[in-house]
């Protein structure tokens, strides 16, 4: 991995987000984010059957590896890629300190990147139809449950996905998967922001985490969580709007 000038961020965590859109109308932005994909890469990116999973595919890749390149101070092709056995993407370089994290919903694709500290980061589509009924039971705790029942009928979708995503984030950043009962991790919302606990099977377990929730575009709820609660008062930084994130990747 040949090095450069590494880059250090304003903030504990630095989160990009994107959309699809300009990428499948620009062939050569598109073109030039294929070239960065590996030979597995590729093979994966045209199974997808459905167009809008293999455009986040690409843009998700791709603006992983200019972020953590630009960490690392090497070209964005440099360092490999390799996942953990619940899928969490990691830097397969020794001694690297850092974390990253990707997610995508309905066209809009975000990185999340950390130096020294676990990071995990989820994007949720609110117009998002087929929620079963027992969705809340199954996967809420009670008092979350109960927070989003005595919500306007219009809102509990919202509140329900907020919890979703919540803890979303909590397990990729944790590397976990869904491999432990949702039900037992229990957010509460609060005006300084979103603060977990832990129920039942999960009595006990570290509380040292922080939480952000922004909305990225109308129709999208983001949430971002980072080890650690000694970063409140340096806050998180959100970048950019698109074209932005272009100039990044293809300067």
């Amino acid at each position: 991995m040949a090095a450069t000038s590494p880059c250090r961020t304003r903030s504990p965590v630095e989160v990009w987000h994107d959309t699809t859109d300009a990428w499948r109308s620009d062939p050569d932005r598109s073109g030039r984010g294929l070239a960065w994909l590996t030979a597995s890469e590729r093979v994966r990116y045209g199974r997808f059957v459905h167009d809008d999973d293999r455009w986040m595919f690409l843009v998700g890749r791709v603006m992983a590896r200019a972020l953590v390149g630009r960490a690392l101070g090497c070209a964005p092709t440099a360092w490999r890629w390799r996942e953990g056995p619940h899928g969490r993407p990691e830097i397969d370089e020794p001694g690297v300190t850092w974390r990253f994290n990707v997610a995508h919903s309905a066209g809009l694709v975000a990185c999340a990147l950390s130096d020294g500290h676990d990071v995990g980061v989820d994007v949720e589509d609110l117009e998002r139809r087929g929620i079963s009924p027992g969705f809340a039971q199954r996967y809420l705790s009670p008092g979350e449950v109960a927070d989003v029942d005595a919500q306007p009928a219009g809102v509990r979708q919202e509140r329900l996905l907020t919890y979703w995503t919540l803890k979303e984030a909590y397990l990729k950043a944790r590397g976990l998967g869904v491999s432990v009962p949702l039900s037992d991790i229990e957010f509460t919302l609060e005006t300084s922001g979103p603060r977990i606990g832990f129920l039942r099977t999960l009595a006990g377990t570290a509380t040292d985490w922080q939480f952000h929730l922004t909305r990225p575009t109308p129709r999208h709820l983001m949430a971002v969580a980072l080890q650690g609660t000694n970063h409140v008062s340096a806050g998180l930084t959100f970048s950019v709007d698109g074209k932005q994130t272009a100039g990044l990747l293809f300067p």
